[in-house]
């Protein structure tokens, strides 16, 4: 079964970045292995937003993979996500998955806001998480190439764009979208270590 989440409909920037880190983070979760769902763009009721798959129990630490989502911290992390919540984490059939990504990377944040936050551990639940779990949660993150992360940045935001949504995000808010999405990624990948 289905689950599907409308995009919101303010006239506003941010709404397009929300959209965009949705997605950004669900693609380089699963391309980097974390438990996020996959997360698709359609259309319902004359309403476009996010297909996703329906879970209907709340994770807890009896999960079958446990250790995935303790690693998965350090993703949580990387991505400036501060909205990370114990409701924000759902199961199904004793899997357990990380939703609601819209408050990553630049989403919903301003310039300034961001660099108070940079140095900063984000995350508001812990996932269960100890210092090894972390770190195998910081190998993963560390074992990809700088081009794959940038690509997957790129396509995102160029699908983003192409969908025509939000017509605030112009090609100028597009390529912003890229660097500033970039250079948080590999910022908080240097000093991810700290943020545990």
């Amino acid at each position: 079964m289905l689950f599907f989440k409308p995009f919101k409909s303010d006239k506003d920037v941010n709404v397009a970045y929300e959209i965009f880190a949705e997605l950004v983070s669900s693609r380089l979760g699963l391309y980097m292995g974390f438990p996020l769902l996959e997360l698709k763009i359609g259309e319902k009721n004359e309403r476009k937003g996010f297909f996703m798959e329906y879970l209907s129990e709340k994770a807890d630490e009896n999960v079958n993979n446990i250790d995935d989502l303790k690693s998965a911290l350090a993703f949580e992390e990387v991505i400036l996500n501060i909205d990370l919540k114990e409701e924000h984490v759902l199961a199904k059939d004793g899997k357990g998955y990380i939703i609601d990504h819209g408050h990553s990377f630049l989403a919903w944040k301003p310039l300034y806001y961001i660099h108070q936050l940079i140095d900063k551990k984000v995350a508001r639940f812990n996932l269960w998480s100890d210092t090894d779990s972390f770190l195998n949660g910081v190998e993963k993150i560390k074992s990809i190439d700088d081009r794959e992360v940038k690509e997957i940045i790129r396509y995102t935001a160029e699908d983003v764009y192409s969908m025509n949504y939000c017509k605030l995000f112009t090609e100028k808010y597009k390529e912003e979208a890229i660097d500033l999405s970039f250079r948080i990624f590999n910022y908080r990948r240097s000093i991810l270590t700290r943020l545990f």
